[in-house]
């Protein structure tokens, strides 16, 4: 696997004054790490994030891509470029209306995990006050908390901590991870139909 997903933590950044299209996800020392430029075409698939681990983009390391899962209507296939290997996928839970919502799927397409805001209160909140109170999300595989993702209030662009330190055991792949994490900055960030 890439040491580009070996942090247990990061930061995800647009880039630059665009809204929408490109991020950057730096490491604990503030270093790039990952660099995510997000595509849509007219044709499928339409929504594409492709990352990268150089900031000339000619290394892709992973790719989210539309795709399709029975129990989300809006779902993301995730790719390991380099090998070719279905790492699994998110996918949007409607099934939360009062908040932001996702479910995480392994490679055989089975639902290992949940990415849900830390209170609905706090979610209600939220969207009242059109994003000035910040997100808290929660990653669980099973009951178990494995991450976590902070909303960070800034005057341009957009920012989201991304927490993966109590994942002592490994049990979320960090890819899987992270592709959670940039589906829910671009939500966030508006740039996304999810």
């Amino acid at each position: 696997m890439n040491p580009a997903f070996a942090f247990s933590n990061y930061v995800i950044k647009t880039q630059g004054l665009s809204i929408g299209g490109k991020y950057c996800a730096y490491d604990p020392q503030n270093k790039p790490a990952l660099y995510i430029e997000h595509k849509t075409r007219w044709k499928a698939p339409y929504n594409t994030y492709h990352v990268y681990a150089d900031e000339k983009r000619k290394q892709e390391i992973l790719l989210i891509q539309d795709g399709e899962h029975a129990d989300f209507p809006d779902y993301y296939d995730v790719i390991d470029v380099a090998s070719g290997e279905k790492v699994g996928g998110v996918g949007v839970d409607w099934k939360h209306f009062f908040e932001d919502a996702w479910g995480i799927v392994n490679a055989q397409g089975m639902v290992i995990g949940r990415v849900r805001e830390k209170s609905t209160g706090r979610a209600i909140l939220h969207g009242l006050t059109e994003g000035v109170v910040p997100q808290i999300i929660n990653i669980t595989v099973g009951d178990q908390p494995v991450a976590e993702l902070r909303q960070k209030s800034v005057m341009i662009g957009h920012h989201l901590l991304v927490d993966f330190s109590m994942d002592a055991s490994g049990s979320l792949d960090r890819r899987l991870g992270l592709a959670a994490a940039i589906v829910v900055a671009a939500h966030q960030g508006g740039t996304d139909s999810v």
